[in-house]
């Protein structure tokens, strides 16, 4: 059985929004959520898992697909564990837990994602069950990470840079970016990272797409690889992105990835308690305008990360959120030209009560291999 303070802290936090907002209660089902609040997911599919939270008394009550209950058992931070076989109704197992805690007229406070059937299953048995949208609730507790959960972080970043550094030791013309990308996921797993969520290669032109699709495109001479990967480490993602080129590079190949290179070192200096995520990006996106190319950057400067791979805080314009110590996120600039080439150089930073961490820990010196 896991320690259960953190968990209980978390919990603590959940209801102590839910009160001040007139929640009853909460069911969590999504996979991330499960693990934050409980310590523990289901490779549940298509079945119903979840946990019921009051908020006022009673404690947690998770629900799992009868082949998921010894796996929760063993990792979950509750103890109330109740199953249910393929051939009974979770939703009357669901109905028989609400009623044991008292709340056939509860509020509940559910995820923006909970699939219909079962926010369904939670309000068709009573008119007098209502569920409302709580997800701003689950991002204000995960946006701050503890001190362990940045180490997790670290530590997949650790894995997306041994993937990468894997991948530009074997690129050469001729090779494919599917191959490349087998070779890095291959490394990142053999290294210890428990999944790679996106391993995006592209060369060439392909390199210009922010979200390209990896290929059979074979690599050539005096071609741009960028490679976009992520790894997960118990749970908690890592998101880097390199840019290399192979066998040289033009003036204004070297002249625009110098100035991504700028734009990233200087959002990563903005970086500090209290600044607003805004002020970041536009750090960032004020080097790239200075230079001519703003219309050539077509995306935020970065996204939070944590159990998701995108998360709270978003750095975007518009985003007026003050940074606070324990945020992580991002920093990933770029400027791409259609049909031609695309440079990205994307690292992890977290905010301290003085500036600021790296995450990751790999050089954006410009590589020609």
């Amino acid at each position: 059985m896991k320690s259960m303070s953190a968990f209980e802290t978390r919990i603590q936090g959940l209801k102590t929004l839910g009160k001040k907002a007139g929640i009853n209660a909460f069911l969590v089902v999504s996979e991330k959520n499960m693990r934050y609040l409980a310590g523990f997911s289901t490779l549940s599919m298509e079945r119903f898992a979840g946990i019921v939270i009051p908020v006022a008394t009673g404690t947690p009550v998770v629900i799992v697909p009868r082949l998921e209950k010894t796996k929760a058992e063993e990792k979950s931070a509750f103890n109330e564990i109740r199953s249910y076989s393929d051939s009974e109704s979770p939703a009357s197992l669901l109905n028989k837990v609400i009623k044991e805690l008292k709340l056939e007229k509860a509020t509940f406070g559910v995820e923006g994602t909970l699939p219909f059937k079962f926010c369904n299953m939670l309000t068709a048995k009573s008119l007098k069950t209502k569920a409302i949208d709580a997800s701003p609730f689950f991002s204000q507790l995960r946006r701050i990470k503890s001190e362990n959960e940045l180490k997790l972080i670290e530590k997949a970043a650790g894995f997306v840079g041994d993937g990468i550094k894997a991948g530009i030791d074997f690129i050469k013309p001729g090779v494919t970016e599917l191959a490349i990308s087998c070779q890095i996921e291959r490394t990142i797993k053999e290294s210890g990272g428990e999944s790679v969520p996106f391993c995006i290669v592209l060369s060439g032109a392909n390199s210009a797409l922010p979200h390209g699709e990896t290929s059979n495109r074979k690599v050539g001479e005096k071609d741009i690889v960028l490679m976009d990967v992520g790894a997960v480490c118990e749970g908690y993602c890592g998101d880097l992105t390199r840019t290399v080129f192979v066998g040289g590079s033009t003036e204004k190949e070297k002249n625009i990835y110098d100035i991504v290179s700028n734009a990233h070192d200087e959002a990563v200096k903005s970086v500090k308690s209290g600044i607003t995520a805004e002020e970041v990006d536009s750090a960032a996106r004020n080097v790239i305008e200075k230079a001519g190319y703003s219309e050539y950057f077509t995306h935020r400067t970065g996204h939070g990360l944590g159990l998701d791979v995108h998360e709270e805080p978003y750095i975007v314009q518009g985003n007026r959120m003050e940074l606070a110590p324990g945020m992580a996120f991002t920093i990933e600039p770029g400027i791409y030209f259609f049909g031609k080439f695309g440079v990205r150089i994307e690292d992890n930073v977290t905010v301290t009560r003085r500036n600021s961490k790296m995450l990751s820990n790999m050089s954006t010196e410009r590589l020609i291999i």
